[in-house]
């Protein structure tokens, strides 16, 4: 047996090429599966792999910061070969002696990051206990901050926002500076890309990296910025970062920040929870209070903020948005759509139902897969006349699941998982498309949605029909449409329908949705049509920065003085 151990999933393309190097299946081990368990048993299940070979698959060069963790994890493996993969492919033994010192460049590590949680605590409490300052925008670039700790991510949600914020505001005839680990993907080349140096090894717990480069990341940026003063710095919100908050506090100028939900829910809820939770905490009470802007997505975000004393007046609310250009049906070829599903196996004239997404907890891609099960079970023969294919796009928490559930027997034949594509690859499988599935979830701890989902309104700008769930903003996007449950099949869509809407979490809902476009194909133009106009009428990056201007303008312009009697 081959383990792969990984960071984070890898793209499909360099997994393919991966496993074309062996003559046996690979199977993945991600360091956040480790991280889910105590430290005990995590070594239990390292020693008990039962690999004959462990490699350690590098996809880019900034995955390299996660060598010598990575080397130490696979150093107590019970595998007799470790191996270090390249991004060329190139392979390279790894002595377990070798992998073993990395154990003590950990440790080093480790200490270090110690010290930068109780320096970062003690910074925080000085910031807390300061007012916010007034300030002005300046006439410089804009300053972008890409705090997230994160290597070869290039597909998701937060891609498409980072680009989409960024390309905008250049729109808008303002230069650009990003600072980040690495140039975030899809962004014009007019945008200056200054990089952050991540740090060199990474320690235990994984959090304390976190304030580590928290110090580092200000460090290198004041040097960046020393020439220069920004015309307003914009931070999108990360775990334990409050770069924005020192460097807009220096330069005596505006900071926006971007508040997509709280991190610390997020991983209590979504992924692990954290051990310095209270920290994490105080990083984001200080973003929130000395933001002179703080843009969030959905409606149930912005009541949170006031509720955590953001006065109205600071809060830039928006949703998610597009690129018009970019999610355009009319931008491929019937041979590039050709090509693609002749890539995947998948016949010219078939029907193919789509899902992209990060495979989250919130994202309901394991609802999608048991709608294929029951419709391959229930409803074989529609299947087979209109060839429906189904298209599940990505990786993630949720794909071992997914893997479980479609392994039911004849589900095979007519699903096809991709893995990971880059960003810059969706909008071509969206257009091989011809339905789409937003199958999103509510909140297990019963607390609002509050997701305002990219690949919504990357749906609707293909202009192909949408089943989604009838879940806060998602509802709200589509105000008017019907639930399948009021239709008939052969019947006339409602004049003002823009998708068809299924209760989350609903299989029976989920399977009508998509019966009913398979049986009445006329009612996937009229969809499409409503549904792409809506995207270009309210969903676009330019509609979304325009408002973050105009709200920073109200903001920091000057209050007139009050009349004397």
């Amino acid at each position: 047996m081959i383990v792969a151990l990984v960071a984070y999933p890898i793209s499909g393309d360099y997994r393919k090429r991966l496993e074309s190097m062996f003559d046996e299946p690979l199977s993945y081990l991600t360091i956040a599966e480790l991280r889910s368990k105590p430290l005990l048993e995590m070594l239990r299940q390292l020693r008990s792999l039962g690999a004959d070979r462990v490699l350690i698959p590098l996809e880019d060069e900034n995955s390299g910061a996660l060598l010598p963790l990575l080397s130490a994890l696979a150093a107590v493996c019970d595998a007799q070969v470790l191996e270090v993969v390249d991004p060329n492919l190139q392979r390279r033994r790894l002595r377990r002696t070798a992998a073993l010192g990395s154990l003590l460049q950990s440790g080093l590590a480790s200490g270090a990051g110690a010290i930068a949680v109780v320096r970062c605590w003690w910074e925080l409490g000085h910031i807390l206990r300061r007012d916010r300052q007034e300030a002005a925008a300046a006439d410089g670039e804009v300053v972008y901050l890409k705090t997230n700790l994160w290597f070869g991510i290039k597909a998701g949600g937060s891609v498409g926002h980072v680009s989409g914020v960024i390309n905008a505001i250049l729109r808008r005839g303002l230069g650009v500076e990003v600072l980040a680990v690495e140039r975030p993907v899809m962004i014009h080349d007019a945008a200056t890309y200054k990089p952050v140096a991540p740090p060199s090894v990474y320690g235990v717990p994984s959090e304390v990296n976190l304030y580590r480069f928290q110090r580092s990341f200000h460090q290198q940026a004041s040097r960046i910025l020393k020439t220069h003063r920004p015309s307003f710095i914009y931070q999108r919100l990360s775990i334990g970062n409050y770069v924005g908050v020192q460097l807009a506090r220096a330069f005596g100028v505006p900071l926006v920040i971007e508040y997509n939900g709280s991190e610390v829910w997020v991983q209590k809820n979504w992924g692990i929870s954290l051990k310095l939770g209270a920290l994490a905490l105080r990083a984001e009470e200080a973003c929130l209070r000395h933001a002179h802007v703080v843009v969030t997505i959905s409606d149930v975000l912005r009541n949170e903020l006031v509720e955590r004393g953001v006065e109205p007046r600071r809060i830039a609310c928006y949703p998610n948005c597009i690129e018009p250009e970019i999610f355009d049906p009319e931008r491929f070829s019937v041979d590039e759509i050709s090509a693609l599903r002749r890539g995947y196996g998948i016949a010219g004239d078939a029907k193919v139902i789509t899902f992209i997404g990060t495979f989250g907890m919130w994202h309901g891609v394991d609802v999608f897969a048991r709608s294929i099960v029951e419709l391959v079970h229930s409803h074989r023969d529609l299947l087979e006349r209109t060839k429906a294919h189904f298209l599940l796009i990505g990786d993630g928490q949720k794909l071992p699941e997914v893997q479980k559930i479609l392994s039911a027997e004849g589900v095979d034949r007519v699903v096809t998982l991709t893995g990971l594509v880059p960003q810059h690859l969706a909008p071509l499988h969206l257009a091989a498309s011809d339905v789409f599935v937003s199958p999103h979830v509510a909140n297990a701890d019963g607390s609002q949605f509050f997701g305002s989902p990219t690949k919504l309104f990357e749906y609707m700008a293909m202009a192909r029909p949408i089943i989604a769930s009838d879940l806060e903003q998602i509802g709200q996007i589509f105000a008017g449409s019907p639930q399948v449950s009021e239709l008939k099949s052969g019947g006339d869509l409602p004049a003002d329908a823009v998708a068809l809407m299924a209760k989350p979490g609903s299989v029976p809902d989920l399977v009508r949705g998509i019966t009913l476009l398979l049986e009445n194909p006329d009612w996937g133009a009229i969809l499409g049509k409503a549904s792409r106009n809506e995207a270009l009428t309210k969903y676009t990056w330019d509609d979304h920065i325009a408002l973050i201007f105009d709200t920073l303008r109200e903001v920091t312009s000057p209050k007139p003085e009050a009349k004397r009697d």
